[in-house]
C-alpha cells in the first residue's frame, strides 16, 4: 500500500513517504463502488503518487473512463482511498491502491485490500496480485508474497509496463 509522499525542504517528494506515527482509527471506512462522478476525487488522491513515480499518472478522463474497476473507501464524507480491480485468468490484481495522506495509518488500506480478497474469493479467483514499487513489506503483512517477475505467467508480466521497476506480489487465496 502506498504512503502519500512527504515533501522535503526542497519541496520534493521523499522517495520513503515515511510515516510519522498513527492516527487514532476513529470511526471506520466504508468501503463502496466508485461513481462516474468519483473520478476527480481519485486522481486529486494519486496524484502526489503519480508524482513521485510510485504509481501511473492518470486524469480524471482516464479514471472515468475505468470507474467500474475502482472501490473507493470512504471516512465520514470524505473518499481516503481508492483502488483498482482488474480481472485476469485465475486472479484478480489490484492496482492504483493508495490512501490520502491525512487519512493513513488508520488502517483504510487493509480494509480495501480486504474488500479485494473477498471479492476475488467470491468469484472464484486463486490469485490476488498486485504490482508496487513501494510497499514489500506493507505487502507481506497482509499475507503476499514477493513473485519473481520473470518466472510468473505473461498476463502478470504484462500488468507492469517496462522500465516501471515494480515488484510483484501475491496472495494465493488457498493460503488464507
Amino acid at each position: 500500500m502506498l504512503r502519500e509522499p512527504q515533501v522535503g525542504a526542497h519541496g520534493r517528494a521523499r522517495a520513503g513517504g515515511a510515516r510519522t506515527g498513527a492516527r487514532p482509527a476513529g470511526r471506520a471506512a466504508s468501503v463502496r463502488p466508485a461513481r462516474p462522478e468519483d473520478a476527480g476525487e481519485l486522481a486529486r488522491i494519486s496524484a502526489p503518487f503519480a508524482a513521485a513515480d510510485r504509481l501511473l499518472s492518470r486524469s480524471p478522463d482516464a479514471f472515468a473512463q475505468r470507474i467500474d474497476d475502482f472501490l473507493v473507501a470512504v471516512h465520514g464524507n470524505t473518499l481516503a482511498g481508492c483502488m483498482g480491480l482488474l480481472p485476469v485468468p485465475h486472479c484478480l490484481v489490484i492496482y492504483n491502491l493508495c490512501v490520502s495522506q491525512e487519512f493513513q495509518g488508520r488502517g483504510i488500506g487493509q480494509i480495501l485490500v480486504r474488500q479485494a480478497v473477498r471479492r476475488a474469493g467470491e468469484n472464484g479467483y486463486v490469485f490476488v496480485l498486485a504490482a508496487s514499487k513501494h510497499g514489500g513489506a506493507w505487502f507481506a503483512r497482509q499475507g503476499f508474497h514477493e513473485v519473481d517477475t520473470e518466472s510468473a505467467p505473461e498476463e502478470w508480466r504484462r500488468l507492469s509496463p517496462p522500465g516501471r521497476n515494480s515488484a510483484l506480489y501475491c496472495l494465493r487465496l488457498e493460503d488464507r
